[in-house]
């Protein structure tokens, strides 16, 4: 199986701008000075991020560490992530050509012997890939490094199943790390069911260890000019399937009697989805339905129509296999945009069921799709959600993508809801990311084979979060995974970014909480500063002889109840200060 990794490097070449200009530095915005005034002093005994001096101005995360404020963190509290271990899961570390891991090192932009900052603990390799990677997963040391250069990093390769991430997070999780982040997407994930992986993550979340992974680069954008222009498009999915008749082409392929899915919400029928692709262009998608993997009874199968060339495809689903099945939409075109009719075709027998069903375009980073009908979700059928595998759990951090350079949301970035059926001990709906994080920053080598030196994709984004989540930890050592989550989501910005999407869809689908804003997420873990007590006037003493406004004897029967009122009193208001002070400490 192959490691579905969640960059962008199969359009890195073509971005405009893609390559790094020497010395290139993105600015972050301008912070009002009351941010800095209202931090709580940096921690005793903590070290302050490295100045950016020692390494070059253009150096992996210097943009994200300005625009996720983890500069001004540092020189606020004084952290840089010392003290806490990261492990990164991805592909390989160290597998490639010039420039090699040593090569970083010398260069600053990773820690180890040499390094011109003083990090010199060396990222530990406990399990490396095979030649022919990519080594993205030291491209995601280089942003971790670049935003909490203190951590202490550690790499463990995967392959392409659930079972081979398990063994990685296991390998991990027995190195003691903190902090887990990873960028794949497994090959053997289903729509509505929870894997091996997913298990695995809820138990080191379990074990006390915070997991964050990258939400994928599956989503697709309307194209402008149709119908479902700013609608995500990736996806198709109802709760229970509507059975309709099929078009006489697909019943007389099947061969079998059989119905159509009806994609029609409403009270009209339409057995096909109609998805418009641009010219030259092979889109694959997935079909998935809620069966559970060790029990599936429902026959279902796949036609596919070109309405200009009259000419329909059909396939069964292999009999005995996994709820799933996958298929493709060519336009060989030149010139124009084509139509393509996607029919979910069901056996009629005893076994046949209603369940759930969804298409998941496959765009892998970029738009394949301009158009598909059926656009909008209704009170049945959502569209657009492309959340899933173990980034779909809810023990993960599911990371979203922000352009550091435009500071808009990425159309490619996986969204939500996400439904999970099976596996679990009832269904879960997960509404989208958690948070969301940088791509589009700049690393010392090209991804893929390509020329560029810009890492995209949520690949990208997933790293910087978990630097700034290594930075609360180091902020309150005590902190768990529930602590830290929250710390990261109370402080995100959901208006930092722009968004491409129709302002009638929810933000938290797309983004979740916001960027995540280093400031925020530290100050949210530190005690509260405590109050100075207010100074208490004395009053003047009065002549022993008698009271004011009395004229009594100083020493007769009532100044003694006075005294004993106000000796009560005093006692009860440093009780009631000891306990303010307590809960404010």
């Amino acid at each position: 199986m192959s490691v579905r990794l969640l960059s962008m490097r199969r359009v890195m070449a073509g971005v405009a701008g893609g390559a790094v200009v020497a010395g290139l530095l993105i600015a972050a915005p301008a912070v009002s000075s009351a941010s800095a005034v209202n931090a709580a002093p940096a921690a005793p005994g903590a070290a302050a991020a490295a100045p950016t001096s020692c390494r070059a101005a253009d150096a992996p995360a210097t943009p994200a560490a300005e625009l996720l404020r983890a500069s001004e963190a540092a020189a606020a509290f004084g952290v840089d992530g010392s003290g806490v271990r990261v492990g990164i899961i991805s592909d390989s570390f160290d597998t490639g050509p010039v420039p090699t891991a040593a090569d970083d090192v010398a260069a600053g932009v990773l820690p180890g012997p040499g390094n011109p900052c003083g990090y010199e603990k060396p990222v530990r390799v406990v399990a490396e890939g095979g030649a022919g990677s990519t080594d993205e997963g030291r491209a995601m040391a280089q942003l971790l490094h670049g935003v909490a250069p203190g951590a202490e990093l550690l790499f463990a390769s995967t392959g392409g199943s659930n079972d081979q991430m398990v063994e990685s997070i296991r390998l991990l999780r027995e190195a003691g790390v903190d902090i887990i982040v990873d960028d794949v997407g497994l090959d053997d994930d289903l729509f509505f069911e929870r894997g091996s992986a997913a298990v695995a993550v809820e138990e080191a979340v379990e074990a006390g260890i915070l997991y964050l992974a990258a939400a994928g680069n599956y989503g697709e954008v309307g194209v402008a000019g149709y119908p479902s222009e700013g609608f995500p498009i990736s996806s198709w999915s109802t709760l229970e399937y509507r059975p309709t008749e099929c078009p006489a082409a697909v019943a007389e392929q099947a061969g079998v009697p059989v119905d159509c899915l009806d994609f029609d919400a409403g009270a009209g029928a339409d057995p096909e989805l109609t998805a418009t692709l641009p010219p030259n262009t092979d889109v694959g998608f997935e079909f998935f339905w809620g069966e559970p993997s060790d029990a599936v009874t429902t026959q279902f199968g796949l036609a596919v129509t070109d309405p200009a060339a009259g000419e329909t495809g059909f396939r069964w689903a292999e009999e005995g296999g996994a709820p799933r099945m996958r298929a493709g939409v060519t336009n060989l075109g030149d010139d124009a945009a084509d139509a393509q009719g996607i029919s979910i075709v069901r056996r009629l027998d005893e076994a046949a069921g209603v369940p759930p069903v969804a298409i998941l375009f496959d765009g892998d980073s970029h738009n394949e799709l301009v158009d598909l009908e059926h656009f909008r979700s209704t009170e049945t059928d959502t569209v657009g959600s492309s959340l899933v595998g173990h980034q779909a759990d809810p023990s993960t951090i599911a990371v979203a993508a922000v352009d550091a350079g435009t500071l808009g949301l990425e159309t490619y970035s996986s969204a939500g809801p996400s439904v999970t059926l099976f596996g679990v001990p009832s269904p879960t709906v997960v509404p989208g990311p958690a948070v969301a994080g940088l791509d589009a920053l700049p690393i010392s080598f090209p991804l893929g084979g390509g020329s560029s030196l810009t890492f995209r994709g949520t690949s990208a984004a997933a790293p910087t979060v978990a630097a700034v989540a290594a930075l609360v930890k180091q902020a309150d050592p005590a902190a768990g995974p529930a602590e830290l989550r929250a710390a990261l989501e109370s402080s995100a910005r959901p208006d930092a970014f722009s968004s491409p999407w129709d302002a009638s869809l929810p933000a938290t689908r797309f983004s979740g909480a916001g960027l995540v804003d280093a400031v925020g997420a530290v100050a949210a873990v530190l005690p509260a500063p405590t109050p100075t007590p207010a100074p208490v006037p004395v009053p003047a003493a009065q002549p022993a002889a008698t009271l004011a406004a009395t004229g009594a004897d100083a020493s007769g029967p009532a100044v003694g109840l006075l005294s004993g009122l106000l000796a009560v009193t005093t006692g009860l208001v440093l009780v009631i200060a000891r306990r303010v002070r307590i809960r404010t400490a």
